[in-house]
């Protein structure tokens, strides 16, 4: 059974925060500092309930959903963590009536983390997207190695006839010469220092049929540490084409790029592409704060469909003034019938250290000619209360457009709702109504 609440109430019967906001500001009580989503008007309206609750004490239930298919196909994936980022008894289920029905739960993978010649290695699907192009899924896989404290990350791709049932063998992507990964040594050299790359967090179709896949923690050439540092600091980007005669995926590597540690300390992480109205090729990256540099997200933009990208720069308002954001995952989605593009992250009042603190959840709306957030459309989508341990994350969501309502649907598990342990978390499920898209009276 699950247990519902409501986010707002009566949103869409009131305009009272803009109410308050232009008081305040009449009389001179608005500091100029003032966050953004304690001003504006909200964009959507937003519905929350556990979807499902934690199976006991250290251990946080885990769920995703996604769309597998071009109508109304659907996968949902849950597991158990009890060890940070290791996901355990995963199983998979599917819907061909966008949830109204589901087949029984199917076992998948025992456990991300899979032992090698006595190394652990994690592996996994980190995204995907059905492309309609090739009528089949793809997905981003991840083989990741964590080696005395450095962590050596490798990306490859897979596909499904089947809507994520079966796959076909990961192969990997690769930017430069190197070996293929040996089950019987997996630390040697010649793989393990080649072709570093964490896949992003989704992959862009862009309007001509092509494949975006964004990586990063790439080797960064102009980094005299780079085989010293626990996350590398370059990336790119891989383009793909459809080979109907071969029956398989042509990728072009991009130009690589790279931040300093200086700007952030981890690189440029999770990578997030979207398609401009324009045609260039937005991406978005998760940072982590430096001694001189507090954390912010990065942005860059190609001219050339994502094979070449401008510098990383630091991602803003529209107006140009600043905001923080804690070392988090996010998101950017394009709504089917506003045909906006919509940011999902963490923005915070203060500088975060490092992750912390992952709330509150916002949404905003992309201003596509700058790129930027327009800051008069942030909007909490979840926030932390003053009796909830600080610990608390609105974070690591799974995202997608209702095909039929138009809502958006995230998945997210509240690590640290338990101040006795991070993991001991429910999954909840959210319902994001867009203002403009009320059902009028």
């Amino acid at each position: 059974m699950t247990v519902s609440a409501s986010r707002f109430d009566g949103l869409w019967r009131s305009s009272f925060p803009m109410m308050i906001a232009t008081a305040q500001l009449a009389c001179g009580l608005c500091r100029a500092d003032e966050p953004p989503w304690k001003l504006n008007q909200p964009i959507v309206g937003v519905e929350k309930e556990v979807y499902r609750k934690s199976p006991g004490p250290k251990a946080a239930a885990l769920g995703w959903t996604y769309y597998v298919g071009p109508r109304l196909e659907r996968m949902e994936r849950r597991g158990v963590e009890r060890i940070d980022d290791v996901h355990d008894e995963q199983q998979a289920r599917w819907s061909e009536d966008n949830g109204r029905t589901w087949s029984d739960w199917v076992d998948t993978q025992p456990s991300s983390n899979v032992v090698y010649a006595g190394v652990v290695v994690w592996e996994g699907g980190v995204c995907r997207v059905h492309d309609p192009g090739a009528e089949r899924l793809v997905e981003l896989w991840l083989r990741q190695i964590n080696h005395r404290g450095l962590y050596h990350n490798f990306t490859y791709w897979r596909t499904s006839e089947d809507f994520g049932r079966t796959w076909s063998e990961p192969q990997q992507l690769c930017y430069e010469e190197g070996d293929q990964f040996n089950p019987k040594d997996p630390l040697a050299e010649g793989f393990l220092q080649k072709n570093h790359a964490h896949p992003g967090s989704s992959i862009l179709i862009r309007r001509d049929g092509a494949i975006v896949a964004c990586v990063n923690h790439a080797n960064a050439e102009g980094d005299p540490q780079n085989n010293q540092r626990p996350w590398r600091m370059g990336a790119l980007s891989f383009v793909g084409e459809w080979d109907e005669q071969a029956g398989d995926y042509r990728w072009e590597a991009g130009r690589r790029l790279e931040i300093s540690p200086d700007k952030s300390s981890r690189g440029l992480m999770e990578a997030e592409p979207a398609e401009l109205g324009d045609g260039r090729v937005l991406v978005v990256w998760r940072g982590s704060n430096t001694p001189t540099t507090p954390g912010r997200k990065w942005y860059a933009v190609s001219g050339d469909g994502g094979l070449t990208f401008s510098e990383p720069a630091e991602w803003k308002y529209d107006d140009g003034s600043s905001f923080y954001s804690p070392s988090s995952y996010h998101r950017m989605i394009r709504h089917s019938e506003t045909e906006r593009l919509y940011w999902f992250g963490n923005i915070c009042e203060d500088p975060p250290s490092g992750n912390s603190p992952r709330y509150p959840l916002v949404i905003a709306e992309v201003d596509e000619t700058v790129p930027a957030l327009k800051r008069n459309t942030v909007t909490v989508i979840d926030d932390r209360r003053d009796d909830q341990p600080a610990a608390l994350q609105f974070s690591n969501f799974s995202l997608v457009e209702d095909r039929e309502t138009h809502q958006f649907e995230l998945q997210l598990t509240t690590y640290g709702q338990d101040p006795g342990s991070v993991y001991t978390a429910d999954n909840w499920k959210y319902r994001l109504t867009l203002a403009e898209n009320k059902p009028q009276p």
